[in-house]
C-alpha cells in the first residue's frame, strides 16, 4: 500500500461524489429524515392536548385544572387545555380536533365541600391502549394532588417509594436523541464504505484495483478515507437536527461520547465493507443497511423499551440478546454523559468487542477481495 495510491482513490471518489451526489445525498438524507421524524414524535409525545367540558365553573373546578395545567415531567408538561367552555369542547371532539375530553360535572364544588363522592367523565378516542393507560395515570395523579391540595380526604391512598438505580432520571428527549446520533454514525459508516466499494464493480474499476500492487488492503483505506468525509457531513447535520428539534444537549457530549461514536463508525465500515465486497451492487446495499442499522438503533437503543415487552417469545429473547452486543452499552455511554451521569461499566467491554468485530468484518472482506478469482461482467 504506498499514500499515493490511497491518496488517488480518495480523490476519484471524491470527485465522483462531486458529479454525482445521489448517494452521497441519500447517505445523509436517510439518517437526517429518520432521526428528525423521531424527534418530533418524541417531543410531542409528553404533552397531550385535551378540552375540559368544566360544566361546574366554579373555583373547585378550577382549581382542579390548574392542578392538570401545572403537572409536568423533565420533558414538558403532561396537559395542554384547548378550551374549557363544554361547548367547544364537545364541538373540538366531534370534528377530530381533540381526542380527548374531560367532564368536570355541574355541582362538582358542593360535593367537594360535602365530602361526597364525585367523579368527573373521561372521553377518548382510545385508538391506542398506551396513550388509554397514560390518560388514566395522569388524571389518577391529578385527582389525588387536587385532593390533597383541598384538604379532602381520599377514601384509599396510593403511596409509592421509588428507588432508581440512576442518581436521576434520564430525560425521554436525551433517551432517545443520544441513541439517534449513534444511529447516525453506523448507518453513515455501512452505506458510505459500502456504496463506495460497490461501485467500483459498477464502474468496472474493480479488477484494476484489485490485482493493482497497492493490493485490496490500499482500496479499503482509500475508501474508508473518502467515506470519512461523507460521514462527517451526515453525523454532524443529524447531530444539529436533533439538537435543534429535541434540545438534546450537544455541548455536554465530550471525549467518551466522541470515541463511541468514532467506534461505532468504524463497527459500520467493517459491515459495509463486507456487503460492499460481498453485492458489489449499490442500490440492494442501501435497504439492508437501513434494516441493519435500524436493527441495532430498535434492539440496543431501546433496550429500555424492549424490557417492558419482555413476557416470553421474540421480544424476551431481543431483550436478553442486548447483554451480549457490545454495541448495547455503547448507546448507554453517549446518552449517560448527555445526562451528565456517571460512565456505565461496561464502556470498555462495548468498545474493544466493537472494535474487534469491526477489524474482524474488515478481515474478511480483505481476504475476499484477494481471493477474488472471477470478475463477471469483464471484471
Amino acid at each position: 500500500m504506498t499514500r499515493s495510491s490511497v491518496a488517488a482513490l480518495v480523490h476519484k471518489d471524491l470527485r465522483i461524489t462531486w458529479r454525482s451526489p445521489l448517494f452521497a445525498l441519500i447517505s445523509v438524507l436517510v439518517p437526517v429524515a429518520f432521526t428528525l421524524l423521531y424527534a418530533v414524535v418524541i417531543h410531542v409525545s409528553t404533552t397531550a392536548p385535551i378540552a375540559i367540558a368544566d360544566e361546574d365553573g366554579s373555583d373547585r373546578s378550577r382549581q382542579l385544572i390548574a392542578v392538570m395545567e401545572d403537572m409536568h415531567n423533565d420533558d414538558g408538561p403532561y396537559y395542554e387545555v384547548l378550551t374549557t367552555d363544554p361547548a367547544e369542547a364537545w364541538e373540538r371532539y366531534a370534528d377530530g380536533t381533540v381526542g380527548t375530553v374531560l367532564t368536570i360535572p355541574s355541582g362538582f364544588a358542593a360535593d367537594v365541600d360535602a365530602r361526597r363522592a364525585t367523579e368527573v367523565g373521561l372521553a377518548l378516542v382510545n385508538i391506542n391502549a398506551d396513550g388509554t393507560k397514560n390518560q388514566h395515570l395522569r388524571l389518577e395523579q391529578a385527582m389525588r394532588t387536587f385532593n390533597e391540595d383541598a384538604g379532602v380526604p381520599a377514601a384509599s391512598r396510593l403511596a409509592v417509594t421509588e428507588e432508581g438505580v440512576l442518581d436521576r432520571d434520564i430525560p425521554i428527549t436525551v433517551y432517545l436523541g443520544a441513541a439517534l446520533v449513534v444511529f447516525a454514525a453506523l448507518y453513515s459508516g455501512i452505506v458510505n464504505a459500502g456504496v463506495a466499494i460497490a461501485r467500483e464493480w459498477e464502474d468496472r474499476t474493480a479488477k484494476s484495483l484489485v490485482l493493482s500492487p497497492a493490493g485490496p488492503v490500499a482500496l479499503i483505506a482509500g475508501k474508508w478515507l473518502s467515506a470519512l468525509v461523507t460521514s462527517l457531513v451526515t453525523i454532524s447535520v443529524a447531530a444539529l437536527g436533533i439538537g435543534a428539534v429535541l434540545g438534546f444537549p450537544l455541548t455536554r457530549l465530550g471525549p467518551h461520547s466522541l470515541v463511541v461514536l468514532a467506534v461505532v463508525w468504524l463497527y459500520g465500515l467493517g459491515i459495509g465493507t463486507l456487503l460492499g465486497v460481498i453485492l458489489r451492487k449499490s442500490l440492494p446495499l442501501v435497504p439492508i443497511a437501513v434494516i441493519l442499522a435500524v436493527g441495532h438503533f430498535l434492539v440496543c437503543g431501546y433496550e429500555s423499551y424492549l424490557r417492558g415487552f419482555a413476557h416470553g417469545g421474540v421480544a424476551e429473547v431481543l431483550w436478553t440478546s442486548t447483554r451480549w452486543i457490545p454495541l448495547a452499552p455503547l448507546f448507554d455511554a453517549v446518552r449517560f454523559e448527555a445526562a451528565a451521569l456517571p460512565t456505565p461499566a461496561g464502556l470498555p467491554w462495548g468498545l474493544a468487542a466493537s472494535a474487534l468485530i469491526a477489524v474482524g468484518l474488515t478481515a474478511l472482506a480483505a481476504d475476499r477481495l484477494a481471493r477474488t478469482g472471477t470478475f463477471a461482467q469483464g471484471q
